[in-house]
């Protein structure tokens, strides 16, 4: 048969376990034809390599002869790129598809008596044997199974830069197994297609992973399929044709060009041809009752082997079966490994960690050491451990055996969550400084990061905090902590702060969050309704390529979190906010993001702040020398006020100098002892809530 090259264009495949129509719209199970297009238009050439290769692949015939009896042995590693949901699938599900995929590979399956009997006398025992390797490229022990614990769980299939984990595709095949792909439930790319050899692997959802857990019977066959493909062949309607598009050939001599199938009926599968029934159980095909190959497709695959294609001979050879474990002694490197769900935890509770060591030779022993906890030293494999006091603590884990000794030392943030601030407390970042309970981290191995700037701020504010994002490589991301906050007597909390932001581009599409954690930070999650990047733009800053920096009040904006804010924390005696912000990854670059006068307060409606404002007045403010406070009350007694610093500590406190007429008033920096700068000025009176007002003092 000759080999239709069809030039069409594959429509993004939707996702779904099983072919069927909803709403006139194939929803398909494999992303293979989509990635495959989207690899060729960014690299035509490699597209026309490739298609020339076939041609002459298929008029050599080679693939034409017998099947030998040797057995084939693949060494498979699968990589689970997790965040501790069930996604994070079992050792036994694994197992479980290694199983499934001999079984398949080796006709084995006993539905293969299903095969309408057209196919019977060619179902093919392609004599492949799939084992997880024992030893990784390190040299050291592994059980072929590895974790990551990453966000890139949800799969981005544009992304080739992001097989960050894959072991040499010439000694191993690569699985990952993800939470969720962008276009399909699994995909990989055809051998020879001219992709890089780190994104020579496949991609599968962990829920279509073997038949038990969190998999079923019915989907188990997906990885059956995609190995298919890893392996050389097309999808049974040929490799530039799209599924029930137009009859289309594969290259292989024994499958009826057909067009495709997304259903089993048996009575209605001569579509291309009327004298010639389409192979519509294929392994290949996208119908729910896939039960074989063809001993064409069969040769057609240890062909591949063959011709050394994306270096599969390498793969199955004898040097690197030895190599990777899977035949012959396993002298491995012992290595130490282990991990918790948890890399915070408060005071006082238990974490649990996981030994994950890998121990090579005889005699192997793991002992953890603990400072600080208990237990300090233990022998178990699983170890619960409690941390009495705050701090930074170094979990340490020795493994050894005849094969040598190795240790791994990771540690873990004691957070003590339960003497929080109380507010009202407000942070200008006045001057530039930087308040010691404001701790800046940077999550992306970049030199930017949150900054103080002394320069300019907020409303009456001569300091701010911003990332300063020119210059800045795409996908940067950094956030600033608050303090704790204890909230346990405030029925009505509230916060406000300002920000200021330009888009570098129209299109940006940076990140901000508001995040939040009430288990010392065991977990954060999103503050809701933060307006997104493109509304704070549009309110302050607007696009601009040229570095952003506010030039007035009018290119800030103030957010006041009230209701959602008081549902969530009221009463909460530990809470923690952390300010988020990420550029965007497919952009140049971005433009810089301002943060200031973040102000924890209480807003219940037994305090001063439901006072009319007109009662509480500040004036001159700002002032070169004295302000006057005058507090219009029916009582005069128990106030005093506090006058606080930038960093909301206490630096004077004033009692009234005069209660008469109905009015409570005090004069502020009277002889004019306060250096320039903001300050706060702290109402104080028993049985009401304190409010915090500004002052400047020039």
């Amino acid at each position: 048969m000759s080999t239709k090259i069809l030039t069409l264009s594959i429509a993004i495949i939707l996702m779904a376990t099983t072919p069927s129509i909803m709403d006139g719209q194939q929803i398909l199970p494999c992303g293979h034809d989509h990635v495959l297009h989207q690899w060729w238009t960014k690299n035509p050439k490699m597209k026309e390599q490739y298609e020339q290769f076939s041609k002459w692949r298929q008029k050599s015939n080679i693939h034409q002869s017998d099947i030998r009896n040797t057995s084939i042995t693949i060494p498979v590693v699968f990589h689970i790129l997790h965040l501790n949901g069930p996604e994070n699938i079992s050792d036994a599900q694994i197992h479980d598809q290694i199983r499934i995929l001999n079984r398949d590979y080796q006709k084995m399956n006993a539905d293969t008596s299903q095969v309408v009997p057209a196919f019977k006398n060619n179902i093919a025992h392609v004599n492949f044997e799939f084992q997880l390797a024992s030893i990784d490229p390190e040299g050291n022990c592994t059980d072929g199974i590895v974790r990551h614990y990453t966000p890139k769980t949800t799969w981005n299939s544009s992304r080739l830069e992001d097989f960050t984990y894959t072991w040499p595709s010439d000694k191993y095949m690569n699985i990952y197994i993800v939470k969720k792909i962008d276009i399909a439930p699994a995909y990989t790319f055809l051998p020879g297609s001219g992709i890089p050899d780190y994104a020579d692997a496949i991609v599968c959802e962990s829920w279509l992973v073997g038949s038990i857990g969190t998999a079923t019977t019915a989907n188990s066959r997906v990885l059956t399929h995609e190995i298919g493909h890893w392996f050389g062949l097309p999808h049974i309607w040929g490799v530039s044709n799209a599924p029930g598009v137009e009859c289309g050939d594969d290259g292989v001599n024994d499958t009826p060009i057909t067009k495709g199938f997304t259903t089993c009926n048996p009575n209605n599968v001569k579509i291309c041809n009327p004298n010639i029934i389409e192979n519509h159980q294929n392994y290949m095909d996208y119908t729910p009752c896939k039960l074989m190959f063809t001993n064409g497709q069969a040769a057609y695959m240890r062909e591949t082997i063959t011709l050394g294609l994306n270096k599969r001979d390498r793969l199955v050879s004898e040097e690197n079966l030895l190599s990777t474990g899977i035949i012959g002694e396993k002298p491995c490197a012992t290595h130490a490994n282990f991990y918790s769900i948890y890399s915070n935890i408060c005071k006082g509770e238990t974490i649990r960690f996981y030994n994950l060591s890998q121990v090579g030779g005889e005699n192997g022993k793991i002992t953890w050491y603990i400072d600080g906890a208990s237990p300090s030293y233990s022998n178990d494999s699983i170890v619960d451990v409690t941390f009495p006091d705050q701090g930074e603590y170094e979990v340490k884990l020795v493994v050894s055996s005849t094969n040598g000794v190795d240790s791994l030392s990771k540690f873990i943030q004691v957070l003590d969550g339960s003497n929080g601030l109380t507010g009202p407390i407000l942070y200008s970042f006045e001057n530039g400084n930087l308040p010691s309970e404001i701790q800046i981290y940077n999550n992306q191995a970049t030199d930017v990061n949150w900054e103080t700037l002394s320069t300019l701020g907020a409303e009456l504010t001569e300091g701010c905090i911003f990332v300063n994002n020119i210059g800045s490589e795409p996908g940067n991301g950094a956030y600033f902590e608050t303090p704790f906050y204890n909230l346990s007597d405030n029925n009505k909390p509230s916060m406000s702060f300002y920000y200021s932001y330009a888009k570098a581009t129209s299109t940006q599409a940076d990140t901000f969050r508001l995040e939040y954690t009430l288990d010392c930070g065991k977990s954060w999650k999103n503050f809701p309704g933060m307006p997104g990047t493109n509304t704070m733009a549009s309110n302050t800053g607007g696009v601009t390529n040229s570095p952003f920096f506010p030039d007035g009040p009018n290119q800030w904006k103030k957010i006041t979190l009230t209701n959602t804010f008081q549902a969530l924390f009221k009463n909460k005696p530990s809470v923690k906010f952390r300010f988020f912000f990420k550029s965007d990854p497919s952009s140049n670059g971005s433009n810089n993001m301002f943060i200031d006068e973040i102000n924890i307060r209480n807003e219940s409606t037994t305090g001063l702040s439901d006072q009319n404002a007109a009662a509480i007045q500040l004036f001159p403010n700002p002032s070169a020398s004295d302000i006057v406070l005058e507090i219009m009350t029916e009582s005069y007694s128990d106030y005093h006020i506090e006058i606080l610093n930038f960093m909301g500590q206490v630096i004077d406190k004033l009692q009234p100098v005069a209660k008469e007429g109905g009015k409570v008033r005090f004069e502020i920096n009277k002889n004019n002892k306060m250096a320039s700068g903001i300050y706060g000025v702290k109402i104080v009176k028993e049985g009401l809530n304190d409010l915090v007002k500004k002052i400047v003092i020039l």
